[in-house]
């Protein structure tokens, strides 16, 4: 069976989107649609309910989905490692990440892990709000350092690498601008930034960008966003606010925004990869990342 076909399929299938699983693989929409289908006629069971609204898997689709999508992970990759081989060239790892935070750690990442595994060479890879996780599950990157909870399902994490004091931005003029300590039910009189729904996971979302403060107060729901900068335009014009981690205040400044620190439980960062992928250079890197964590002291205890 193609593997083309196969991970149209299982794009699909997480996304439940045919657009978005087209632009993920980089094909025309077409070429996905027409994937499924002879996916569905070799296999004699539609695996997906197409409307003009939404897309569902059947319970044939789910699964298969289950059944396959470790295999197909697993094939992809092993293509990937024979083709550099074959071609000459060291095997890759791919780290996405988000940003804030990971900067201060990287070299000494790069530094440990080399020494540990010199016939691997590292990637990295900017990864935003919609995709951290996803990148991971459909192969685009090898691992991502995601702050946590996981994004998304069909990912395991290592250790808490480093966590951090959670922010509220808002524009300079706002009436917490300047403020110490933000009690979080302020939340309530203020607007805060939202994702598109169905990329990550609702505890994520909610963790991150909340619906409601600590006693169960609305918070209204803002502009959607999907980087960290598309976030701090829409702050510094006053259609919202939104949290960040304090390590990202070092790294994403934009005129006509403040930070106050807002008092929520603490953003936690650790290296997540498929759960399917057991392979040695994942714990290598893994272990790598935990070294120059503990020996820079902000691993968690």
């Amino acid at each position: 069976m193609d593997l083309r076909k196969l991970e149209c399929f299982v794009a699909v299938a997480r996304m439940l989107h045919f657009g978005r699983a087209a632009e993920f693989i980089g094909v025309r929409q077409s070429v996905v649609s027409e994937s499924v289908k002879a996916l569905e006629q070799a296999l004699g069971g539609k695996l997906l309910e197409r409307t003009s609204r939404r897309v569902t898997l059947t319970p044939l689709g789910e699964t298969f989905l289950v059944d396959i999508q470790p295999s197909v992970m697993a094939l992809k990759t092993a293509i990937g490692d024979a083709r550099r081989r074959a071609q000459g060239r060291s095997m890759e790892l791919t780290i996405g990440y988000l940003g804030g935070g990971f900067y201060e750690l990287s070299s000494g990442i790069v530094a440990e892990f080399q020494r540990r595994r010199p016939d691997v060479k590292l990637r990295f890879l900017e990864l935003n709000y919609l995709n951290q996780g996803s990148a991971v599950v459909h192969g685009l990157a090898d691992v991502a350092v995601v702050r946590l909870p996981l994004p998304n399902a069909g990912l395991v994490r290592g250790a808490i690498l480093f966590r951090d004091a959670r922010l509220l931005v808002v524009s300079e003029n706002h009436r917490l601008a300047g403020h110490g300590l933000v009690d979080p039910e302020e939340l309530q009189h203020e607007c805060m930034a939202q994702l598109p729904p169905g990329y990550v996971s609702d505890g994520w979302t909610t963790y991150h960008f909340p619906t409601t403060t600590p006693q169960g107060r609305r918070i209204a729901a803002g502009p959607e966003i999907t980087t960290v900068r598309e976030g701090l335009l829409a702050v510094a014009a006053g259609d919202c606010v939104m949290t960040l981690s304090a390590r990202a205040r070092d790294y994403f400044t934009h005129p006509g925004i403040a930070f106050v620190e807002l008092d929520l439980p603490p953003i936690e960062n650790a290296l997540a990869w498929r759960a399917d992928d057991n392979r040695a250079v994942i714990q290598d890197l893994e272990h790598a990342a935990r070294t120059v964590a503990h020996r820079m002291g902000t691993m968690s205890t």
